[in-house]
């Protein structure tokens, strides 16, 4: 068996198999990330299942986790979620006994967001958990490979929201 690098899957000798998808699509970037998207949120999503969380929800404790107490505002801005489903994961985190909203001393109008002692044990748990789902996603890549993708891909999402050149300039 030799391995279709158009399609990237198996193809028994003598046997013609049809491409996952369209070739001409094969060659879009943006349609390649969108493959990739959906199919990274199915494995993670199926992972994280049993733990009761939602992809999104373990972003926001990961967050959480690593960068200490933060605001609403803040995990906005970070992770380019809208208001309104952060209100939403928030409520929902805090409904489970994740997080906790606290006066922020700098500010006491406004209230920061903390983990719970739950919240650390369930975040340290899933990051385990989505270890493996990077692992089956990621399979067919060599260490290095995998390196250059995340290095990439960081590099294109530091790029995204950014104001074009011209207006950077001014």
């Amino acid at each position: 068996m030799s391995s279709d690098p158009a399609t990237l899957r198996p193809v028994a000798e003598g046997a013609e198999e049809r491409p996952p998808f369209p070739p001409a699509l094969m060659e879009r970037v943006g349609f390649l990330l969108t493959m990739v998207k959906g199919g990274a949120e199915a494995i993670c999503m199926a992972r994280l299942a049993p733990l009761g969380l939602h992809v999104r929800q373990f972003g926001l404790l990961t967050v959480l986790a690593t960068e200490g107490p933060r605001s609403q505002q803040d995990l906005v801005e970070w992770t380019r979620l809208d208001r309104t489903t952060m209100v939403a994961l928030v409520d929902s985190l805090e409904e489970h006994g994740l997080v906790r909203r606290e006066r922020n001393p700098d500010d006491r109008r406004a209230y920061l967001l903390q983990l719970t002692p739950e919240g650390k044990r369930l975040q340290v748990q899933a990051r385990k958990v989505m270890l493996g789902a990077e692992e089956e996603l990621l399979g067919s890549l060599t260490p290095s490979e995998r390196d250059l993708l995340r290095e990439l891909l960081a590099k294109v999402a530091a790029d995204i929201g950014r104001p074009p050149p011209e207006a950077r300039a001014v």
